[in-house]
């Protein structure tokens, strides 16, 4: 299989959960799959210094992580939400990044550094983050981490990305329907405005597309700012990945 395909999987998969501990399992086998020993998707929310040792699912937050249990409980404990830089970086980016360019995306200062080094101590050694930003939510991320001795597979790091970002729309999902919350009303493309989400998802420009569909360049770009109104996202990227979740595109369309 490829790793549309399996993406494609862990999608249908992850739309059917009905416990967090569904989920939280679901992350853990893809997570493996991928080349990683860790991940944690989360919310940044600095929690009370309580022992977080299950997967978190509520209406205001999402907490799901396989971090090392200790490592967990002096994260909780010393509210190191507030200084760690993956989180800070994570704020500065729309796309996934690898934490070796942490210090492209902020100013690393001692205490940063100090945070890092004792992540690494704690068997959480590097790793590769999908930043998530809805409008009236906290930010989160979902972070995948590999241990001492280990390497990112890099091989792998579209797929996390794609992972990473329908990981945290299943969650919410999954709150919504645990609490009883509206669920969003799916978005029934147009053809044409279906054409145009499948070939911005191919990194094409608005010129690009108007070329090659035989429209003008505001043409083009009316019929994207109507996407990402439907969508009530600000950004392409996830007009692409609303339109995937809802299956409105398939992934295979954006190779």
């Amino acid at each position: 299989m490829s790793q549309y395909d399996d993406v494609q999987c862990f999608v249908d998969a992850s739309q059917k959960v009905a416990r967090p501990e569904e989920l939280f399992g679901l992350m853990q086998d893809v997570s493996r799959e991928m080349g990683f020993d860790h991940f944690a998707l989360v919310h940044h929310v600095d929690l009370p210094a309580m022992r977080l040792d299950g997967p978190l699912v509520t209406r205001e937050l999402i907490a799901l992580s396989d971090y090392p249990q200790d490592w967990t409980d002096q994260y909780l404990r010393e509210h190191m939400v507030r200084d760690d830089p993956v989180l800070l970086a994570s704020r500065h980016s729309v796309a996934g990044f690898t934490w070796d360019r942490i210090g492209e995306l902020i100013d690393l200062t001692p205490a940063h550094r100090r945070l890092i080094e004792r992540t690494r101590r704690a068997g959480i050694v590097d790793g590769f983050s999908v930043p998530a930003h809805v409008p009236g939510e906290p930010n989160g991320t979902c972070n995948f981490a590999v241990g001492s001795g280990r390497a990112i597979p890099r091989h792998n790091l579209l797929m996390a990305q794609l992972v990473g970002s329908f990981a945290f729309a299943a969650a919410r999902a999954l709150a919504r329907r645990i609490h009883e919350v509206p669920v969003r009303r799916r978005v029934q493309l147009t053809p044409r405005l279906r054409d145009c989400i499948e070939l911005a998802g191919r990194g094409k420009s608005d010129w690009e597309i108007g070329q090659i569909l035989g429209l003008t360049q505001a043409t083009v770009t009316t019929y994207m700012q109507r996407a990402r109104g439907l969508y009530e996202v600000s950004t392409r990227i996830q007009v692409v990945l609303m339109a995937l979740y809802d299956g409105e595109i398939a992934l295979g369309a954006l190779g």
